[in-house]
């Protein structure tokens, strides 16, 4: 007799020809858990699973579970954290994820074998420079998602498979829970971090074409529909920042005094009447290109009395002195010197990117293992060497299985 119980999305036919994917925030946070992640210097971070919170099997506790760059996550934790048993959920060890809440639990049930589950959380600067903010950590490709209530959590092949996942790990069973399983060698922790909030937690206007708007609260998924906007996602998850270069892209060197940084501090206000939305703008010193002020991507002008505003939300700011721009292969930058060399700005772009995670840096100095990662004309980021392969999938590797699984359906599509 079949179980009704536990249903498998991948054995069902999908709600629509197109494939989809589903924002998700996790992690711990300073309402779950009281804390946030690191995110250090040059984007790489710490994702920090949200504390248990029923009694659990799972022995591991923040004192014991290994970062990928501190000894225990207890060590970037406030110590009353130490103790307690972390929620691994997702575990990108088994490329799961599951969920009880009803509200999630119903966006997860219509996920459907090829769909992506896009995972963001909210990350603080480590040194202590800058505000935190929401950036893309991982991804699962969908396999199956499981339907699963507590008479199954004790069935042999789902304790085989999933035995030692968080909610297999409770003591009181859940009720109801949806679980997302993973394509393995298609998913997991990114190893650097992705700009996915502006300061207000919304989405950054420089990802409108994702096909979404709105804020990124924690409680409920969002979804992103439609071949353009899954598109325009993949393309970002594989070349991060320089998926906002195009061949009409501008590179407008403005100086110190035409910059400010909002009140709120959350965008680069620009009062300068050569920039124009989509440019990037690079911000001088005195010095010129040997100390840059800023850099970032335009994404709205505004318009005022006599002079119009331009803002950034994706941007790079050192007020006490940034990195010199003097060297080989980077464009010659001067004031009123526009740069329309698309190479040479998705240079500078890919360079920014790979250095420094976005906002506000006191020092500018890089590390010698991230100057290496300006090249000639690539887009894609290297993988970081070091972290176990299960747990670090680069960016670039996860947008390019979603990319070519939707170039192999448009061919079948036309054939």
């Amino acid at each position: 007799m079949p179980r009704p119980e536990f249903r498998s999305a991948g054995s069902r036919e999908p709600e629509t020809s197109s494939r989809k994917a589903l924002l998700l925030r996790v992690g711990m946070d300073r309402g779950t858990g009281g804390a946030l992640g690191p995110i250090f210097r040059n984007g790489t971070f710490e994702y920090i699973p949200i504390p248990e919170a029923v009694p659990t099997r799972c022995p591991l506790t923040y004192a014991t579970l290994p970062g990928r760059h501190v000894p225990s996550l207890a060590a970037v934790l406030p110590a009353r954290l130490a103790k307690r048993h972390p929620h691994i959920d997702p575990d990108f060890r088994t490329a799961t994820y599951g969920d009880a809440a009803p509200r999630k639990r119903r966006q997860l049930l219509r996920l459907t074998a090829g769909d992506m589950l896009l995972f963001y959380t909210g990350l603080a600067p480590l040194p202590p420079e800058d505000r935190p903010r929401l950036f893309a950590i991982g991804a699962l490709h969908v396999r199956h998602v499981h339907h699963v209530r507590p008479r199954d959590l004790a069935r042999r092949d789902l304790q085989r498979r999933f035995g030692q996942t968080a909610h297999f790990l409770r003591r009181a069973r859940d009720e109801e829970l949806a679980l997302v399983e993973g394509e393995a060698r298609e998913s997991g922790l990114f190893a650097r971090a992705l700009p996915l909030g502006d300061a207000d937690d919304c989405l950054l206007r420089d990802l409108a074409p994702f096909g979404y708007q709105g804020s990124l609260l924690r409680s409920v998924g969002h979804w992103i529909k439609g071949s353009g906007s899954l598109c325009s996602l993949e393309t970002w998850l594989r070349h991060g920042s320089t998926s906002l270069v195009g061949p009409d892209t501008r590179l407008v060197p403005i100086a110190a005094s035409a910059f400010r940084v909002s009140p709120e501090g959350g965008d680069l206000v620009i009062e300068d009447q050569h920039a124009r939305d989509g440019d990037w703008i690079v911000v001088l010193s005195e010095h010129g290109a040997a100390d840059v002020r800023a850099f970032g991507r335009i994404n709205r002008i505004v318009p005022g009395e006599g002079r119009s505003r331009a803002f950034s939300s994706l941007f790079w700011f050192f007020p006490d002195g940034g990195p010199a721009l003097n060297g080989p292969g980077f464009p010659p930058l001067a004031l009123h010197q526009t740069v329309v060399d698309t190479a040479a700005i998705l240079r500078l772009v890919s360079w920014f990117d790979r250095s420094y995670r976005i906002g506000l840096h006191r020092t500018a100095g890089v590390e010698p293992a991230v100057r290496s990662a300006l090249r000639p004309t690539s887009r894609a980021q290297p993988r970081s060497k070091g972290v176990p392969k299960r747990f670090s999938r680069n960016t670039s590797e996860v947008g390019a299985v979603f990319t070519r699984r939707a170039a192999a359906e448009g061919a079948a599509r036309q054939r």
